[in-house]
């Protein structure tokens, strides 16, 4: 190989170090739940979707990593709990904070 080569063969590498590194510090991909092959691949790419979804987020509002995931964290927790008082029957105006997410909802 030439030195061309090699070092391109070595940025390639360093590019997915890290690539590992940022799904295990950042979105805490660090214990397999599943050990079968499909498990991981579940795993990974639901990783990889929610990756892509908070640089998004963090691209649209315009701020940093860390506060976006932290808001996104927190809105998605929102809408899920406000979607579960919904399903269940539950009176969603009682809780304040949900009233922004009833446009989710279907009617």
């Amino acid at each position: 190989m030439t030195t061309r080569q090699i070092a391109d063969c070595y940025k390639r590498r360093w590019d997915i170090e890290v690539f590992f590194r940022f799904i295990k510090q950042e979105l805490n991909f660090k214990h397999f739940l599943s050990v079968n092959e499909n498990g991981i691949q579940v795993m990974m790419y639901m990783t990889l979707i929610a990756a892509m979804m908070l640089m998004i987020y963090k691209k649209e509002n315009g701020i940093g990593f860390t506060t976006a995931k932290r808001r996104f964290t927190i809105e998605i927790e929102d809408i899920v709990t406000s979607l579960a008082v919904l399903y269940y029957g539950g009176d969603i105006s009682k809780y304040g904070k949900f009233d922004y997410y009833q446009r989710f909802v279907p009617k």
